[in-house]
């Protein structure tokens, strides 16, 4: 089928331009990197809780236990361990008073990872372990009067699979050393603990009752578990999904930013400008040759990415995300390569070399993702700061200004309805849909309008 005259040159341009990109170092570096972004991420916001290390747990616990000496003076002692009851020997403990920090004194771990200090009279004393760069830091709080054994336990997600449904205990004696305890989960046995001191064991979804016995006398704590769901969140694999599109959309800008910077400039700094306009093609044909082939190179490996980030979400929470939902995802991300690269077109026609080709690209990027809505939140305060109602809908609507907004709408307005308290909005999902088509429209008229006009001198 042959093309209108306007449209001559345009697949050839295409081809040439998609072929190129492929090739192109810029974009084995950027499908890599989004690649370690998104597919990585998916990984680790699925298998792992949002607080602290592995499972929501510390690198490094410092058990602390309020003991006391033969004369009645208070000895703070800690144990240093991993969560699952690796000792940390030879580690330098400080102890300092918890209401002024004065230093009370530093200890160095025995090879079992224990440390004593007497801190005489004082009743609340913090103790702090160092291993490596990271600090772990207790409290230890001593009653009016002894008491026969001491009990520490941490609560978290120690079979990392996204419910703090495990937990441990540490238990010494009131000279401070292990002592022989048993424990029971709603009087039923889960086991002793070792010669550390150390338990774990795994709780029931609900409210539970933890017994620890050491000597034929009892020390029972009430603990709860929230029935999550399991991995990844709450919500499941669709919250992990939303919050991987948004860290996909920023990559999905760059990507394109990148690949497109200097599309056009390139010929002019190669002089390959004037034989390019030479050929039996059109300008608009050029253009939208330019166009599609940068958007191809760019759309092909981000689809890649984004599907590989959708399946890893799904091999790690063995659920998939919604349907709709995930095509959204796919779909939107084209939708956003479409906008960034008509905007670095028209960035690349205004530039004459390829460093400012690439300086606008990144004003670009710096206007659209960071500073709009900074200066647009500062606009709507200044004008509406007493009328929260009219600031929340400005709020709402200047967003339809901003490409990245708009995709990042569009993507939210697809959510399933169980994630309505993440992402739920009030406005009608045809403003920013017009929206959408109002900036495509624009940027490619714009594009055509400035290379036509710039792309000879």
């Amino acid at each position: 089928m042959k093309l209108p005259g306007f449209l001559r040159g345009m697949p050839q341009v295409a081809r040439q331009e998609f072929v190129t990109n492929l090739k192109s170092v810029r974009l084995v570096v950027m499908a890599l990197l989004s690649a370690l972004l998104i597919v990585g991420g998916a990984f680790g916001f699925t298998a792992l809780s949002s607080f602290g290390g592995p499972g929501g747990l510390p690198d490094v616990v410092v058990w602390g236990h309020a003991v006391y000496a033969a004369n009645g003076s208070h000895v703070a002692a800690i144990w240093a361990s991993d969560p699952y009851g690796a000792p940390y020997g030879g580690r330098l403990a400080t102890f300092t008073e918890m209401r002024d920090g004065v230093t009370l004194g530093e200890v160095t771990t025995d090879a079992n990872g224990f440390a004593r200090l007497d801190v005489g009279t004082r009743q609340e004393v913090d103790a702090s372990v160092r291993v490596g760069t990271y600090d772990s830091t207790t409290s230890i709080f001593f009653f009016p009067s002894p008491v026969n054994f001491s009990v520490a336990t941490p609560q978290g997600d120690f079979d990392r699979h996204g419910r703090s449904d495990g937990m441990a205990v540490h238990v010494l004696n009131a000279t401070g050393d292990p002592v022989n305890a048993l424990v029971r989960v709603n009087d039923t046995s889960v086991g002793s603990v070792d010669g550390y001191g150390y338990l774990r064991f795994s709780l029931p979804v609900g409210l539970s009752n933890v017994t620890v016995e050491v000597a034929g006398q009892t020390e029972t704590t009430a603990v709860y578990v929230f029935d999550m769901g399991g991995m990844p969140f709450a919500s499941g694999p669709d919250l992990v999904l939303f919050i991987i599109a948004s860290l996909s959309f920023i990559v999905v800008s760059i990507f394109a930013i990148v690949l497109s910077f200097d599309a056009v400039s390139k010929e002019r700094v190669q002089g390959t400008m004037d034989l390019l306009l030479s050929r039996p093609s059109s300008r608009t044909g050029i253009l939208l040759g330019k166009f599609l082939g940068a958007f191809g190179a760019v759309a092909l490996p981000v689809t890649l990415v984004n599907l590989g980030g959708i399946g890893a979400i799904a091999a790690a929470s063995g659920k998939a995300p919604t349907g709709g939902f995930a095509l959204a995802f796919l779909g939107f991300s084209l939708l956003l390569i479409a906008f960034y690269v008509l905007i670095q077109l028209i960035m690349s026609t205004l530039a004459k070399t390829a460093g400012s080709a690439v300086l606008f690209g990144v004003l670009i990027w710096l206007l659209f993702n960071i500073l709009y809505s900074i200066v647009t939140s500062v606009i709507g305060y200044g004008l509406f700061h007493g009328d929260p109602a009219t600031l929340t809908r400005f709020m709402g609507l200047s967003g339809l200004g901003n490409p990245t907004s708009i995709c990042s709408m569009l993507f939210m307005l697809a959510a399933p309805a169980d994630l309505a308290g993440f992402t739920g909005t009030t406005m009608d999902p045809a403003l920013p849909a017009a929206a959408a088509v109002v900036w495509f429209v624009f940027l490619l008229v714009l594009a055509l309008w400035t290379f036509r006009r710039k792309a000879a001198e």
